[in-house]
């Protein structure tokens, strides 16, 4: 019996002991003919077996992943952007606590479950909750306003934050413009830069 399960653990010519991993291609093969090319033994623990949905070797795996963020929608699964708009709305809000942590740092690394909680219109949800309390924040926190901007080119009294993608252009200078004022212009702290580089390199 001892040699028996430690054949079975080490694997026989039919069946080796899978690698915990997750596949991200789509595998166009139907199952049975998955099951058949395992010669209808369990990939999890080399078992005879009947064409299964999930073996337990598979939901052991999901369970353990499940709140990882691994699925990088920048390079794995693109198409989720088009075909599901509650993601494709996430990739503006996801910049606020109590999201995921990892949320915070890499807006577009999702775990399962952060997924599941998309599909269920959850996430979203969150996100714009804290968005629109940090929107309001800044319009009344006299510490945030300080640090707006006011449009060079028109001088309007309102002020423009960087989050503001409605209205607001960016130069990469960092300065923010209304993007109807930055249309076609130059930007001038760049044109103010550029003339005191001038200054000093003449000097």
């Amino acid at each position: 019996e001892e040699i028996r399960l430690r054949t079975r653990m080490r694997g026989t010519l039919n069946w080796a002991p899978p690698s915990f991993q997750i596949i991200f291609s789509i595998q166009p093969q139907q199952r049975s003919e998955v099951v058949a090319l395992q010669h209808y033994l369990c990939a999890g623990c080399g078992t005879e077996v009947e064409p299964y949905s999930v073996s337990d070797f598979s939901k052991q795996l999901l369970d353990s992943v499940w709140s990882q963020p691994l699925f990088d929608l920048s390079s794995v699964g693109k198409a989720l952007w088009s075909k599901v708009k509650d993601l494709d709305r996430f990739r503006v809000l996801a910049e606020f606590e109590p999201l995921p942590a990892h949320l915070l740092d890499e807006p577009l690394l999702f775990s399962m479950e952060d997924l599941y909680r998309v599909k269920k219109g959850q996430l979203v949800a969150q996100a714009r909750a804290l968005l629109t309390a940090a929107v309001e924040h800044v319009d009344n926190c006299e510490l945030c306003r300080g640090r707006g901007f006011i449009c060079e080119f028109c001088r309007a009294k309102d002020i423009i934050f960087p989050f503001q993608k409605d209205k607001c252009q960016r130069c990469p200078c960092k300065t923010c413009f209304h993007k109807d004022c930055f249309l076609g212009k130059r930007c001038p702290k760049c044109t103010r830069i550029q003339s005191r580089t001038k200054v000093q390199t003449k000097s």
